[in-house]
């Protein structure tokens, strides 16, 4: 089988040491030239270090796009005929701003795809333009490029795979602590179903220890293929296997993009951004807690006796109860809609029978309101549902919104302070998308019968708070929505491209490209 030969430059980059990272650099990138890498990729900010306190901090450290390190680095490909990836401060020559760049050169030595960083360090950087192309094509299919927060925001990867991209380059400088650098680039893989190649550095910098940070590969179903870290300089290299036909593969991409419900999804361009009171923009109920529970099924027991189990430990204050799908009888309903009269709490769930699927909303006493279930196609007018629930607004979404992270986002930014989501399965992948998820500003609670977990956003740089359920057990997490009302959207996103209704470009260009020396 065919394979592209990867190497990632896991570099010990040191602060304010611009000549001896660039030799350095040199001295890895002419070693995985003569181990014969044909796509080569180096760090965020390799010749500088990372931390600046201003525009005057740094200046001395950016170069123009024809400075002497791009020169040099260009030698390095026309000699080995490779495509290379190298994060560094560029000073744009026109105007002396500042921007956080990547460079990608290719066989010839030449500039084939410059990104500049969005999600910019504020203090000295300028943000990149969002509609800016970081793709390329090579002969193995196109590649993206996003430097490293910049894949923390999931719209950005997703634009990334709509232009084409099969692999996507992550130059990063990413320490381990707080939240995990790997869940997010397994994320990203797998809800776009595209490669993710990060390359991280190592060493110390002035405010961050990186001698943990681990470089990675993930593949398309956000399995890793690789996952290294060292405490000094070091080459990894790896293989990936290609297509029969010598290309990147792109089946479970196109697949993912192609499955886009579309319709639901402008809302996520909505600028909500700059307002102070969403409750009172978006009338939204007053925000407090939530007791959400997730019950998983039992076949041995009845819905409506598990839930009574637990009614006594419910904390005071308004609680939720979730049901997974399945084939609920008329007798099971009945008992329920008992148990919400009797307790005046409220409880959802999906019933699928052989004349179709419906989601269930009991609101205490009174007649469960009734929404339609077969997605897609129910829902390529009617909107998903949408109910207040005590302090919280609840969306009911089905299993799929899991991979489509601008479905969530657009329910956000109409005001859901909780993302409620039915399916058949819970799996790793859904534990991780679950998760991630909330990077869209919204709790989220995923209910099958094979497990379930309830996800808070998370605060700062630390990781998602997350409860789990094991098949034929519960969960209990207290959604405050005081938390999720304080929302915080990147929103230099080329919406054009997400929203467009084209078909997902294939990532092949037909132009003749230059070949790697194999």
């Amino acid at each position: 089988m065919p394979s592209l030969k990867l190497a990632f430059l896991h570099l010990a980059v040191e602060h304010k040491q611009p000549e001896r990272n660039r030799q350095h650099l040199l001295d890895l990138c002419r070693e995985a030239g003569e181990k014969k890498a044909q796509l080569v990729v180096a760090p965020e900010l390799a010749l500088s270090g990372y931390s600046f306190t201003n525009i005057r901090d740094m200046e001395p450290y950016a170069e123009t796009a024809d400075g002497p390190t791009l020169r040099e680095l260009a030698g390095l490909c026309r000699t080995f005929g490779y495509y290379l990836c190298v994060g560094m401060a560029e000073r744009d020559a026109q105007t002396g701003m500042l921007f956080n760049s990547a460079f990608v050169l290719g066989p010839e030595g030449t500039v084939i795809c410059r990104y500049r960083k969005i999600n910019a360090e504020f203090r000295w950087a300028c943000p990149g333009d969002p509609n800016q192309d970081n793709t390329f094509a090579t002969p193995w299919g196109r590649v993206g490029v996003l430097i490293c927060s910049d894949s923390y925001h999931s719209l950005m990867p997703r634009v990334t795979a709509l232009r084409g991209a099969r692999l996507l380059l992550v130059p990063a400088n990413w320490p381990p602590s707080g939240l995990d650098p790997l869940e997010i680039w397994r994320a990203r893989a797998l809800e776009n179903g595209l490669f993710v190649a990060a390359c991280n550095r190592t060493g110390q910098d002035v405010l961050m220890d990186c001698r943990q940070a681990p470089s990675a590969l993930a593949s398309p179903h956000g399995t890793l293929l690789m996952q290294k870290c060292a405490r000094t300089s070091k080459l990894i290299r790896i293989n990936l296997p290609l297509n029969g036909d010598g290309l990147l593969k792109s089946g479970q991409r196109l697949k993912r993009l192609s499955a886009r419900p579309r319709a639901h999804m402008r809302s996520c361009a909505l600028n909500v951004g700059g307002i102070a009171d969403l409750t009172s923009c978006l009338q939204l109920p007053p925000p407090g807690k939530l007791s959400v529970w997730c019950h998983c099924s039992d076949p041995d027991e009845s819905p409506a006796a598990r839930l009574a189990a637990f009614t006594a430990t419910a904390s005071d204050g308004e609680a939720l109860h979730i049901l997974p799908a399945g084939g609920y009888g008329d007798g099971e309903l009945a008992e329920i809609h008992r148990w919400c009269a009797a307790t005046g709490l409220k409880a959802t769930l999906v019933r699928a029978t052989a004349s179709g699927t419906a989601a269930l909303w009991f609101d205490g006493g009174a007649k469960p309101m009734v929404f339609p279930w077969d997605y897609p196609s129910c829902h390529e007018t009617a909107p998903f549902p949408a109910l207040d629930c005590g302090p919280a607004r609840v969306c009911l979404l089905p299993q799929a919104a899991l991979c489509h992270p601008e479905l969530v986002l657009a329910r956000a930014k109409e005001g859901a302070d909780l993302a409620l989501i039915f399916g058949p399965q819970f799996d790793d992948a859904a534990r991780l998308l679950g998760g991630a998820r909330t990077i869209e500003q919204t709790a989220v609670a995923v209910c099958t019968p094979e497990g379930g977990g309830i996800w808070m956003p998370l605060q700062g740089h630390q990781r998602w708070e997350e409860v789990l359920a094991e098949p034929g057990g519960h969960c209990r997490l207290a959604v405050d929505t005081a938390i999720t009302r304080n929302k915080r959207f990147q929103d230099r996103i080329d919406y054009f491209t997400l929203l467009r209704s084209e078909s997902p470009n294939d990532g092949i260009d037909p132009q003749q490209l230059p070949r790697t020396r194999e």
